[in-house]
């Protein structure tokens, strides 16, 4: 401030040139501390995802977003599966600091395409290995987390119109910078003439009263870079790790060559509109925006540049994010497959199959889960029958959630699994709904009808059904069970239903090559009821309902 006061009223060389200098220095400074702190936050970041994931190992207990706003009951299989939510299979699974990250999981995990699980498994099996990798893209995109305004307002920025300066009016603009310029060299290197200080003062005077005149523009710029500038940023950052990264994978090289032109990458581009931003911020500094706007217009400058680049640039912007995205959700996939070197990948079977060896559900501790093979080769469709308790929702969900992991092209919780990429509809959890005046039964008859139509469609389907028709009596039950099966039957279905009525699986002797009896049973030991949760072979002998009602007294001996 003093040798910017002295060099104004003196006219010196030796203060313009110290003026200058020092502001420079202090403009490093700056710029410098600024990075410093990029830098803290981001290794403070690295250490908290380190330190939650130790936690979710330890414990099991996801500290990561659940998805929950992706959550539809309509949706084939993911509500019956409990993907989202508290414990879900998406919190046990993400790894996604972005939000379009996360987006990208949910849609791989509900609308996954089923001609690329191949080239995803490769994908996710390369990531697994790149721990460092998938720990540096989180840690730099946790740093914006939950900045939904800023995204709106960048996407909004991508969409208006332009507002900068024609290409004429800036090149004409130019000639008043240049004379004042000009003549301060002349001033300081030629002649101290009073007269050339003068012509130095009256240009710099109105090279204010330019930028002055341009300030509503300017201004409009600015509501935008105040709020999205440190997500550029972070974006930039994790762009530019995911293109310095030396991937194999076919579908890696190919999001990583969607990042690239002829001539610089995008965390490049990135970088020079959050410097564009960040140099346009300058001006709400009042000595800064002096001095620059009033020898050089830096600010008009600044503004003829943002347009350009937005001209150019701004449209690529979505898909530049989308690799984020696509990479995050692929990543924290691999990131199960790393936590569970017990699992495998699955082998994609041309015809429809299923066989699977020491099948669990994923989101089972590995001490404590009971895995089970299973086959649906020879026989297609299983009547699964057992006591409360036993097991049967949890294998049905077992079943599902491996499915559904396997479509994504996810490593699964087994040993080995062949497997077709079916369609798969659950109907498990069926909820009523008081806008629609709907009751839990006519819900779930209408998903049974939505099966049903999927299947008059020609779908190769894998159908999941917990014991169905709950809300009528025995015997309509029954008819009514018996009667979809036989349906499923004869559209030669693949699937598995729970049961507690043993006598629908007398339907294995009217369809002898299409159904499989299998069972969950349990054993009164020393008047405790225990379960192994093995499947076996066979029909439930053993009931454990009055049993238990005994034992905790709501009935008599």
């Amino acid at each position: 401030m003093y040798l910017l006061y002295r060099s104004t009223q003196t006219g010196t060389a030796v203060a313009i040139v110290a003026a200058i200098a020092v502001f420079v220095v202090f403009i490093m400074i700056v710029k410098w501390y600024d990075r410093l702190q990029q830098q803290v936050s981001y290794y403070k970041a690295l250490v908290k995802y380190n330190a939650d994931e130790t936690t979710f190992l330890e414990t099991n207990r996801s500290t990561y977003s659940n998805g929950k706003e992706y959550e539809d009951p309509h949706h084939p299989y993911s509500y019956d599966l409990d993907f989202f939510g508290a414990g879900g299979l998406y919190a046990h699974l993400n790894r996604c600091s972005t939000s379009f990250g996360k987006k990208e999981l949910a849609d791989l995990l509900l609308n996954p395409e089923t001609n690329t699980i191949a080239r995803r498994q490769e994908a996710i099996r390369e990531l697994a290995g790149l721990t460092d990798f998938r720990q540096q893209l989180y840690a730099k995109g946790s740093l914006q987390e939950n900045r939904e305004k800023d995204l709106k307002q960048l996407t909004d920025w991508i969409h208006s119109p332009k507002t900068g300066i024609s290409k004429p009016l800036y090149f004409a603009l130019l000639i008043m910078p240049l004379v004042t310029i000009g003549s301060l060299l002349y001033y300081m290197f030629v002649s101290d003439n009073n007269e050339v200080f003068r012509l130095i003062y009256l240009t710099f005077i109105l090279n204010l009263a330019i930028a002055f005149s341009f300030g509503k523009k300017i201004a409009q710029q600015l509501s935008v870079s105040t709020s999205v500038n440190k997500i550029l940023a972070a974006y930039r950052d994790q762009l530019r790790s995911i293109e310095e990264q030396q991937f194999q994978a076919p579908l890696l090289q190919q999001y990583q060559q969607q990042l690239k032109d002829n001539t610089q990458t995008a965390s490049m581009r990135l970088h020079q509109l959050a410097s564009l931003f960040e140099y346009l911020e300058s001006i709400i500094n009042l000595i800064v925006s002096i001095l620059l706007n009033g020898l050089f217009l830096f600010h008009i400058h600044i503004l003829y540049r943002l347009g350009n680049w937005k001209q150019k640039h701004a449209a690529q912007i979505p898909g530049w994010l989308e690799v984020i995205g696509k990479l995050e959700a692929l990543g924290s996939l691999g990131n199960f497959s790393f936590n569970n070197p017990e699992n495998c990948f699955p082998e994609i079977s041309t015809g429809p199959d299923l066989q699977a060896m020491a099948l669990g559900h994923p989101l089972i501790k590995k001490e404590k889960r009971v895995c089970n093979d299973i086959r649906f080769h020879e026989q297609q469709f299983i009547i699964l029958t057992g006591s409360n308790m036993s097991g049967k929702s949890t294998f049905l969900r077992t079943v599902g959630m491996n499915l559904a992991l396997a479509k994504s092209g996810s490593a699964v919780t087994a040993s080995r699994l062949v497997f077709y990429p079916f369609d798969v509809f659950v109907s498990m959890r069926i909820t009523d709904s008081l806008q629609e005046s709907e009751s839990f039964f006519y819900a779930e008859l209408k998903r049974l009808q939505t099966i049903v139509q999927h299947l008059e469609q020609g779908n190769k389907t894998f159908v999941i059904l917990d014991e169905i028709l709950r809300g009528t009596n025995s015997n309509d039950k029954r008819n009514g069970t018996i009667g979809l099966i036989r349906k499923l039957a004869a559209f030669d279905t693949f699937g598995i239903i729970a049961t507690h009525d043993v006598m629908v699986a007398d339907l294995i002797k009217e369809y002898p090559s299409y159904i499989a009896n299998k069972a969950f049973e349990s054993e009164i030991v020393n008047d405790e009821l225990l379960f192994d949760y093995k499947l076996k072979n066979g029909v439930c002998t053993k009931l454990s309902a009055s049993y238990l009602m005994k034992k905790l007294g709501v009935i008599d001996q």
